[in-house]
């Protein structure tokens, strides 16, 4: 693999640090490139896709993308060991976004045709292989279902069309179709073009989701009979990103509903910019974030999903600006988001989307020079490689008055440009997965490692204490808590001792069937206490200093209970996924002195009959005991601009870090 031996804006390799990871950018390399191989076409627009044993890419053959052209040679490399090395492909793959679909077959979605006569009913080219992308058969139909939609002939379209359409009125569109878009006209019986897949995903489960944006879409419109009266209702400057779902691998796809529609809202004040190029990252709880793209240079938009996709929040604007946005999540509770145009940027976020604090420029298209491979299209493409690795891909052009096409003339040969971006852990890396960290159980609910590892879990014991001797105020001075021991909290990264001025402690005791916890945060720094939030519900609490409560009882694995220095509260039951619903019923109280703030924390524990009945209230569990008791971690999180720390009572080496069960330390009432 090559460095990049030419003069261009590409930035060099780079590392920088966000929270407990470190990003490394690699240097940039040429995966391809129009001088070596002219016959592969302009070499703009790079698509990334899998197979199951190797990752291939794709590029336009014809900078012209109006009518889908497609290349009528191969144009692409493989690589079969995460894009180190390429090999030119051999084989010609169909255009459109593919998906594993099957222990060797890769399915390819191309354009989508509306059923003459059927409303709301579409027919999308599809092709499979059967050899991991080695081979692909012919071209058969997929029925999808887009209700309130109609297709659209762009060669013979609505006036509503001729007076919005950028392309028609630049004088792009082609008053008539190219010959080789005939052949599929004649197939689809129709030039009524509809909504494809513009984004293909998959859940741990194997469910496919396909994205569309650009459907033409009126609420009720299947039943506006007259063709005309459904163009004049349709807004062109608010269009939906819709989604389908399969459970069959693809064959099969069921109409899952409205992701995000500015039917309510324009994106921008006066903005002609509609919703379009969806990325969708789902996580194994059930929560999915789509980000979109809005127009050259505008504003992207973020919507999440904590239902799997049933209901969609209100779209949120981001600090971020660009096009073909590519969302890709990492374990640890990393979520990459690459952007292109006006530069090519890679973005990193610690609370799926929420917050993104780290960018970084890989290409900036700005004070481009002649002669030198200095301009790009800035699309990208970005896929996850392995647990730790990201290969982000560009375009490159350099200027060549020799070439007769105007276009190419100023922006010459084409080159595609790859970055390997590395995700590592580093120091105070365990306060990443506090919020995002997916974790499921390695063991049965109660059970423990028994080798090797005894010792590594520690032990709290909670001592009977009287109710009536604890004025609730977060100080710590009642004769409740006299005479309990004081657990000192150990270093995230390194399981050593905490950072000096910056020691937690913390007390345990239970009550009339309450757990009580009492905890000290020494902090040399007071006057710059980081708040996130100071009210219940916020989970920008998890943003600022906090404290991070986890706990599993003899019947549920498990609770987690943020916690401010206001003694604002968020809680989440992590049984299955994260349910936001769900309430710790916890009693909270703050103190702040000067070198210190303390918190007081009493926690109703309901019996698992009375909670079978309602779940969304309170810990359901016994009272711990030696046979039978309570595991649990607690953490605490510093930020101080961009320096995180954090310490934990159990400390774990794993990959879910404070969130490993299997860790929890444990929990007995004597």
């Amino acid at each position: 693999m090559s460095t990049v031996e030419f003069p261009m804006q590409t930035t060099r390799a780079a590392t920088r640090r966000l929270g407990g990871f470190r990003i490394r950018i690699g240097e940039p390399f040429i995966i391809a490139s129009r001088e070596q191989y002219p016959d592969e076409g302009k070499f703009c627009h790079p698509y990334l896709w899998w197979s199951r044993d190797a990752l291939f890419l794709n590029w336009n053959f014809d900078r012209d993308m109006l009518d889908g052209r497609a290349a009528d040679r191969p144009n692409g490399r493989l690589s079969r060991d995460g894009g180190r090395t390429w090999q030119r492909q051999t084989v010609l793959a169909p255009g459109g976004p593919k998906i594993v679909t099957g222990p060797a077959e890769i399915t390819s979605y191309g354009q989508a045709f509306e059923v003459p006569g059927a409303p709301g009913h579409f027919r999308m080219a599809t092709w499979r292989s059967m050899d991991n992308g080695q081979s692909w058969g012919d071209m058969t139909w997929t029925e999808l279902e887009y209700p309130g939609t109609r297709g659209l002939d762009i060669y013979d379209p609505p006036d509503n069309y001729k007076l919005y359409s950028l392309e028609y009125n630049s004088g792009m569109q082609r008053p008539a179709p190219p010959a080789y878009m005939e052949t599929l006209f004649r197939q689809a019986g129709t030039r009524k073009r509809g909504p494809g897949f513009d984004h293909l995903s998959a859940d741990s489960n194997g469910i496919l989701y396909g994205l569309t944006h650009g459907a033409r879409y009126v609420t009720g419109g299947d039943n506006i009979g007259d063709e005309r009266a459904f163009w004049d209702k349709l807004d062109w400057f608010r269009l939906p990103i819709r989604m389908q779902k399969s459970t069959d691998g693809g064959r099969v796809w069921t109409y899952a509903g409205v992701v995000a529609h500015d039917e309510k809202h324009r994106v921008e004040p006066g903005a002609t910019d509609v919703f379009t190029e969806p990325s969708l990252a789902v996580y194994p709880d059930g929560e999915m974030v789509c980000v979109m793209r809005t127009g050259s240079l505008k504003p992207l938009y973020l919507v999440r999903s904590r239902d799997a996709g049933a209901t969609w929040s209100e779209p949120v604007k981001l600090p971020i600006r660009g096009v073909t946005p590519h969302l890709a999540p990492m374990p640890g509770g990393v979520l990459a988001l690459a952007t292109g145009r006006p530069d090519c940027t890679v973005h990193f976020s610690l609370d799926r989307g929420a917050t993104w604090p780290l960018s970084q420029t890989l290409f900036n298209a700005t004070g481009c020079v002649p002669d030198k491979y200095a301009n790009s299209t800035c699309n990208i493409q970005l896929t996850g490689i392995d647990d730790h690795t990201l290969l982000y891909v560009h375009d490159a052009f350099r200027y060549d008055a020799t070439e007769a096409d105007g276009w190419l003339k100023s922006a010459g040969y084409g080159r595609m440009i790859g970055r390997h971006i590395f995700v590592e852990k580093s120091l105070g890396a365990a306060c990443i997965s506090r919020l995002v960290g997916v974790c499921r159980p390695l063991l049965k609910l109660g059970e423990r490692p028994t080798q090797g590892t005894a010792a590594t879990i520690p032990e709290a014991v909670a001592l009977q204490r009287d109710r009536k001797k604890l004025t609730l105020d977060g100080k710590l001075d009642d004769p409740f808590w006299e005479g309990l021991k004081a657990y000192m909290l150990r270093r995230g990264d390194t399981g050593g001792p905490p950072d000096p001025g910056l020691e937690t402690t913390f007390r345990v005791a239970w009550a009339d069937g309450a757990l009580y916890i009492g905890i000290e945060c020494r902090d040399n720094d007071m006057p710059n206490l980081n708040i996130g939030a100071s009210e219940n519900g916020d989970q920008k609490i998890w943003e600022g200093d906090n404290l991070d409560l986890l706990i599993q009882t003899q019947t549920h694995a498990y609770y987690q209970i943020g916690i401010g220095p206001t003694g604002a509260v968020v809680a989440a039951d992590r049984e299955n996924g994260v349910n936001w619903r769900w309430s710790s019923g916890a009693e909270v109280a703050s103190h702040r002195g000067k070198d210190f703030w303390s918190v007081e924390l009493r926690l109703p524990v309901v019996d698992p009959k009375t909670a079978d009945f309602d779940p969304l209230r309170g810990i359901a569990g016994q009272r711990p005991t030696d046979t039978a008791p309570w595991h649990f971690n607690l953490g605490r999180q510093r930020v101080r601009g961009r320096e995180w720390t954090f310490h934990v009572f159990s400390h774990s080496n794993l990959p879910s870090f404070f969130h490993e069960v299997t860790m929890f330390g444990k929990l007995v009432v004597k």
